[in-house]
This record gives structure tokens, C-alpha cells and sequence, in this order.
């Protein structure tokens, strides 16, 4: 176990101790302290004798970058023989963590030994068991792993070709059509039910002309002479002069089979009174065989319905187009009403009268108004004194009052120190102290900046006044001596900067000094300078 190291030690002859934060149980020490030539706090770790070497390796590891860690390794070194890690500020258990060995090879607990005598009759050993292939094995292993993810040892082997072949049947059935087959005609009546004619159908192809020898029957006599329909229907002929043309019908079923075509006006209007329907000459059906409500019904005029919506659709265009002219003439009187008001309207003709008008007497004397002055440019502050104030006890650190200019100087490395004490309250003797910077004149103050503090914790506020009485100053700010600079913005009403002509540090208590202090004695106020913009 390394020796204790106390506060105020040095390390490497750069690195003062300031506080011993804890130790191990192996005698690792964790101390604060302060880096003497950047003047910054570090965090100090000091190994064991046992932990020296690890101490050193997982420095040099982590400045490397082959480990990782949440602190930055600042320098390293042995110091009366005990070797000391500086690192920023960082959590003791974060520097602990560098004197434990990574990735240690396991060795079997203490109870193990007696079940390893009673089963081999001698004791088991304690080092740890290693193989030359030990980094090799677990490589591949991890390497399996990762190419064949254990979720695909429980899917189903899914076959893509199958999947499809049964989507290609399912649509293939549905798009199937049953073969062509021809239509059977049945036979149609023409004239009575006993006569017979050839289903022919008007779309179907031309069927075989008769032979000249085959004898071809004569038609019945009856009122209703039919004749075969010819396969090629003879070429039209203009009809005699007053002899209305013969109707065509041809007479469909819903079913879609084709029924035979009648070509005669006189044998549709046999088929017709066949029926029990009256028909005229010409086969078309008279009024009187309509029904009562059919016989008064007649179509609407198309035409006249057009006219109405023709009629209604231009009232609508004049309407929109009576809106929008309106709409425009709005528009238009607006934009001249605001054209003269912009421009002023006209001046006023002069009217002449008779009597002739004296002029008002000048009493501007000839001279044009003053122009009004321009905003004030700011004024930067210059500090002129500083001084101090320790209500109800003026005469502390009255004995350093001389090295007052010092912080004022514009030299960091020129210092104003206090007394030191044993509290942050003054030792009990005061209750604040206040440091009065007097400006120049009342400039805009908007950063105060304390240089050279050298202190950690501690508080303060920051008063601007008109006058040198604290009471009459408003406090603008505060913050702590934490740090070797501190910077402090400042501003007045509505974000505006504070206007004044003293400036006003009031202490209300003191800083711990992170080195050169008395360790019976730690806190006091050190400033080397300050600055207000």
C-alpha cells in the first residue's frame, strides 16, 4: 500500500494536492488538486504497488484510443515512487475503474477446491486454464452467430416457384371460357300456325342457291301469301309513284337467338292479326289497340327542354356577369379613394379678392427650427478606483487595501489577496465585503470579467449605481468564483445595458482556494484582475 499523500503535496513538481477524496481498499488513492502552470483543477488517481503496472497500461491504452473511458489522460508519472495519473475532473469510481484488469481470465471460486479433492484426490489447481486457440474458436463462433441469426432456424423454407404456379391456376380458372357452340334456331311462324319458314338468319353466311332442276313448290292461296326469305336479299327498287315503301321488321328475343326476318309489310300485318292484334295495311298497329292510358300519352319535345335549359343557362351568365362588373366597379372606386388620400388630395386653388392681404410678420427671425440631435452613441466604461467596504467591520483587511490598484493594473499575474479564513463567512467576523469600482463617467456597463481567482465555490453579486452608496444600487447579477475566470453579463431594463458610474462586488462568501492556501485557513478572495465592459 502507497504512502497517504496530504494536501499541499506536489506531484512531478507541477501538481498540487488540495483534498484527498477517498482510497481503496488496495490502497489506490483518488486526491483533487491543481495544476500550478495552467492554473486549472485536475483530478489525481495514485496507484497501489499492486496496481502500478495496470495503472500505467490502461493510461497509455486510453491515450491510444485502443480503450475507452470517461475521463482524459493528462500526463503520467512517478512521484517518490508511487505512479500518479492526471486526468480532467472526473467521478472516483470512473478512476478506479483503470486500475482493474479488462477482460481478466476467471478462475474458480475457493469452493471448488473440495469438490475437485474428492473427485481427482488432489487439490484443484488455481490458475486459470488457457488454450492457444481460446481467441480462434469463440472468433468463429461469434462469427456464426452473427451470419445466420437464430429467428431463421424457426420460419418455414417458403418455395418461391410453388407460390407462384398456384397464383397463375387460380387466375387461369377464372379466365376460362366454354368452346363455341352454335346456336340451335327454332322454327318460326309466319301467317298461320301451320305454315312454316326457313330460320335464316340475316348474319349468317350465304347458304347454297336451290338447283334449276329441283321443282319448287307453288305457295298456298291463303290471305297471308308468305315466300322463303333468299339467302341474298335482291337489290332495292324505287317503290311505284304513290305506293308507300314496304316496312322492315325483324323481331328479336331477349335470349340472344336469332329469329327470322320478315321482309313483307302484308305478311307482318298477317303474323299480326294472327295474334289477335289490329293492324293496318301497311302491319302497323292501330290506336285503338293501345291501352286507354297509352292512347292519350305523347313524348315530351326534346327540343323544348333544350330551349328552357339554354334560356336558363344564359340568366345565369348575365347574373354572374352583373356580379362581377359590379364587383370590378367596387374595386376600382376603392383603389381611387386610396390613390387621393395617399397623395394628399389637391391643394386648394387661391381666390382672388380685392382687398389686398397683408403678410404675417417673420418671427422666426430668419432661422430654420434646430434639428433634433441623434440618439447618444454608448459610453464604455474606464474604471478610475477600486476600493473596498466591509460593513460593520471596515477595519478587515484594511492591512491590504494598498494592493487594491493591483487588480485595476491590467497585469493578470498582479494580484489582490484578503486575509484567508476558516469559513466561507469570514471566520464569523463580517457578514459580506464589497469591492467598488469607480467609473470615469455613467457609461454602459454590460460584463463584468474577474481574471485570476485561482478559488473554487464561493458567491457574489453585482450592483450598478449612480452614486457610491450600495443601498442605491440595483443588483444586476451574481454567480460564484468557481474557475481561474469568470465572465458575468449585465443588463439593465428590457434587456438594455445597465447605466451607471459604480459598479458594485459584493462578496457574500468566500472561495475555497484551490492551491497556495493555508490548510487550517482555505478560504479567501485572490483577483488579478478586474475588468468591466
Amino acid at each position: 500500500m502507497s504512502q497517504p499523500i496530504d494536501a499541499g503535496a506536489m506531484l512531478g513538481g507541477r501538481y498540487q494536492v488540495t483534498e484527498l477524496v477517498l482510497t481503496s481498499a488496495d490502497g489506490d488513492q483518488v486526491l483533487s488538486g491543481i495544476d500550478q502552470v495552467l492554473n486549472r483543477p485536475v483530478s489525481i488517481l495514485v496507484g497501489s504497488t499492486a496496481n502500478a503496472s495496470q495503472l500505467a497500461t490502461s493510461a497509455r491504452e486510453i491515450a491510444t484510443g485502443e480503450r475507452y473511458a470517461a475521463v482524459q489522460v493528462l500526463d503520467l508519472g512517478i512521484s517518490e515512487g508511487n505512479t500518479y495519473l492526471v486526468t480532467n475532473l472526473a467521478e472516483p469510481a470512473d478512476l478506479l475503474d483503470l486500475v482493474v484488469q479488462v477482460d481478466a481470465p476467471y478462475v474458480e471460486p475457493f469452493y471448488t477446491d473440495t469438490l475437485g479433492t474428492e473427485i481427482f484426490g488432489v487439490t484443484r489447481s488455481k490458475e486459470p486454464a488457457r488454450y492457444e486457440d481460446d481467441a480462434e474458436y469463440y472468433e468463429d463462433q461469434r462469427t456464426q452467430e452473427e451470419q445466420r441469426p437464430s429467428m431463421l432456424d424457426r420460419l418455414p423454407e417458403i418455395s418461391l416457384n410453388e407460390k407462384l404456379n398456384s397464383i397463375k391456376g387460380r387466375f387461369g380458372r377464372g379466365k376460362q371460357t366454354p368452346p363455341s357452340v352454335p346456336p340451335v334456331l327454332p322454327a318460326a311462324s309466319v301467317g298461320s300456325s301451320t305454315e312454316q319458314a326457313p330460320a335464316v338468319s340475316a348474319s349468317s353466311p350465304s347458304a347454297p342457291a336451290p338447283a334449276a332442276s329441283s321443282p319448287t313448290p307453288a305457295p298456298r292461296e291463303t290471305p297471308a301469301a308468305t315466300q322463303a326469305t333468299p339467302t341474298t336479299p335482291p337489290a332495292p327498287t324505287a317503290p311505284p309513284v304513290g305506293q308507300p315503301a314496304p316496312k322492315v321488321t325483324r323481331m328479336e328475343t331477349t335470349d340472344h337467338t336469332e329469329e327470322p326476318v320478315v321482309t313483307s309489310a302484308a305478311a307482318l300485318a298477317a303474323a299480326q292479326k294472327s295474334r289477335g292484334i289490329n293492324v293496318d295495311e301497311s302491319g302497323q298497329r292501330v290506336a285503338s289497340s293501345f291501352p286507354v292510358a297509352a292512347q292519350s300519352y305523347s313524348e315530351p319535345l326534346q327540343e323544348d327542354y333544350e330551349d328552357e335549359d339554354e334560356e336558363a343557362g344564359e340568366g345565369r351568365k348575365k347574373t354572374t356577369r352583373l356580379l362581377v362588373g359590379a364587383l370590378l366597379c367596387a374595386v376600382l372606386v376603392l383603389a381611387v379613394v386610396f390613390a387621393f388620400n395617399a397623395l394628399g388630395g389637391r391643394a386648394p386653388e387661391p381666390v382672388a379678392s380685392d382687398s389686398p392681404t397683408q403678410s404675417a410678420p417673420d418671427t422666426s427671425g430668419g432661422s430654420e427650427p434646430a434639428s433634433e440631435s441623434p440618439s447618444a452613441a454608448p459610453v464604455e466604461p474606464v474604471v478610475a478606483d477600486l476600493s473596498r467596504m466591509v460593513p460593520g467591520n471596515q477595519d478587515l483587511n484594511a492591512e491590504t487595501d494598498s494592493t487594491l490598484s493591483k487588480a485595476i493594473d491590467g497585469n493578470p499575474a498582479s494580484l489582490y489577496r484578503s486575509y484567508s479564513y476558516t469559513s466561507p463567512q469570514f471566520g464569523g467576523l463580517a457578514s459580506n465585503m464589497v469591492l467598488i469600482a469607480e467609473l470615469e463617467e455613467v457609461s454602459d456597463v454590460t460584463e463584468i470579467q474577474l481574471e485570476g481567482l485561482n478559488g473554487t465555490g464561493g458567491s457574489f453579486e453585482i450592483r450598478v449605481g449612480e452614486t457610491d452608496d450600495l443601498s442605491d444600487a440595483k443588483m444586476v447579477s451574481s454567480g460564484s468564483f468557481t474557475g481561474p475566470t469568470v465572465s458575468v453579463p449585465v443588463s439593465g431594463e428590457n434587456g438594455a445595458a445597465a447605466k451607471g458610474q459604480y459598479v458594485f462586488l459584493n462578496v457574500t462568501e468566500l472561495p475555497r482556494r484551490a492551491s497556495g492556501g493555508n490548510a487550517s485557513r482555505p478560504y479567501g478572495l485572490q483577483i488579478g484582475e478586474f475588468r468591466v465592459s
